[in-house]
């Protein structure tokens, strides 16, 4: 349904007017209607637009209708909960917010400051800025006359991608949108490697598959989303899939987060060499994030049956401010055990005949000296054998913490305490049905 001049004005009018008596709500069809209230519920509804159209002309006209940056930064915050159009409207949304700052700076006194209004939105000011360059790098392409619908389905990753290059960010995105035009199923990764090829790349050239059982990923392509922090490496995925995973069935992650499976899966030209995957991806999760991740609980059988399957669970002891379920949160590690025991039961009757799980886990060292040390990789690893499944392999992956940002005063405290960080994921294989490794 097509929003109409009247409607519009209006929409002006309520968010520059935070004391008016009038709201603008955005129903399951798209439409604007009126309802009492004030502006404020249309910030909080305006991610629910179901129909794809009408979001986006939403998002345009908010774009050039309010003048208010907190309001704009709050919508561009609503934006990005929105599959597809929200990495895009974001950045534009961020890119107005700057631009009405800056314009403002030269005629208002108070001199309003971008750090300002992310405070006020709760919005870091460094992933702002990253915002405003990605936003401005499509206000350009469209100001030469470029169109960018097709960018409305991106990934966030796209834009990150496009940032990178700075001066050259305009350039980028012209050429992912004749790139998108004749491969309009690519993802991002396959849009960056195009740009790499063209224009040249170290890191486009580094080798995905590990030769052996210790991987270390010192430059992530599949990084993790800005909206879910608990993803591991991309990497991880591809290197258990070329390894252990069958040319053909069905491969399931019942833990899916962000759905990362899914996206190193639809890039394997980067990653198969010689082999031809033709697998069935399915994603579940306790709590879905993305539309095509099914509910459910992995302490229940799957409904289907899998050839193939990866579970990254929370972590003991580390995942409590990531996630809040009952596995995430447990208060002690016996209670941590008989969640994944659960687990590990319902996911080896879920296998077919010689189907393989794999475990990604790592032990836990608490930061007190009076903690004990718990090898969860090895409890677990029991908990299989338990069920019946034989052990076929086990690879090693750097967590890469002794490098992460504060690390420094942490691992000097590890010297001075004599007691190692915890720095290695274990990633145990196993097998339903024989012992051999075919």
């Amino acid at each position: 349904m097509k929003l109409i001049s009247k409607t519009q004005n209006k929409v002006a009018e309520l968010l520059t007017n935070s004391h008016t008596s009038s709201q603008l709500e955005i129903s399951g069809n798209g439409s604007l209607q009126h309802q009492k209230n004030g502006a404020e519920d249309l910030l909080n509804q305006f991610q629910n637009v179901v129909d794809n159209n009408s979001f986006y002309e939403t998002a345009e006209l908010i774009f050039t209708e309010i003048l208010d940056p907190k309001q704009l930064a709050q919508c561009a915050e609503l934006a990005c909960k929105r599959e597809p159009g929200g990495a895009f409207y974001r950045a534009k949304l961020w890119a107005r917010v700057s631009q009405i700052i800056e314009a403002r700076r030269e005629d208002d006194s108070n001199q309003l400051k971008l750090s300002q209004v992310c405070n006020q939105v709760g919005v870091g000011l460094t992933r702002a800025k990253g915002f405003v360059a990605q936003g401005q790098a499509i206000i350009n392409v469209e100001e030469a006359g470029v169109e960018t619908t097709i960018l409305r389905k991106a990934s966030p990753l796209l834009f990150q991608y496009a940032q990178r290059q700075r001066t050259g960010a305009k350039e980028y995105l012209i050429e992912a949108i004749k790139f998108l035009e004749t491969n309009p199923e690519a993802t991002h990764t396959q849009v960056h490697r195009n740009w790499c090829q063209k224009n040249g790349s170290i890191k486009a050239n580094l080798d995905i598959i590990k030769p052996s059982d210790w991987w270390a990923f010192s430059h992530p392509k599949w990084r993790q989303e800005e909206d879910f922090p608990g993803s591991i490496p991309g990497e991880v995925y591809a290197n258990a899939l070329y390894y252990f995973a069958p040319q053909s069935g069905i491969a399931v992650d019942p833990m899916a987060g962000s759905g990362m499976l899914k996206r190193v899966y639809e890039d394997r030209d980067l990653w198969q060499k010689d082999s031809n995957f033709q697998l069935k991806i399915e994603l579940f999760d306790l709590h879905p994030r993305r539309h095509f991740i099914k509910k459910h609980d992995a302490r229940e059988p799957l409904p289907i049956k899998a050839d193939w399957i990866f579970i990254d669970p929370p972590y003991y002891g580390q995942s409590s401010h990531l996630f809040t379920d009952q596995l995430a949160c447990t208060d002690s590690y016996d209670s941590y055990l008989r969640v994944m025991k659960e687990i590990i039961t319902a996911l080896a009757e879920s296998l077919n005949p010689k189907g393989r799980l794999c475990i990604f886990l790592p032990k836990w060292s608490g930061f007190r000296l009076e903690d004990p040390n718990h090898d969860i990789p090895s409890d677990v690893y029991s908990m299989a054998i338990a069920c019946g499944l034989n052990w076929i392999d086990t690879a090693y992956v750097s967590r890469g913490r002794q490098q992460e940002p504060g690390s420094a005063t942490k691992n000097n405290m590890a010297k001075r305490d004599r007691r190692m960080r915890s720095d290695t994921c274990v990633l145990n294989v196993f097998k339903k049905g024989g012992n051999d490794n075919v």
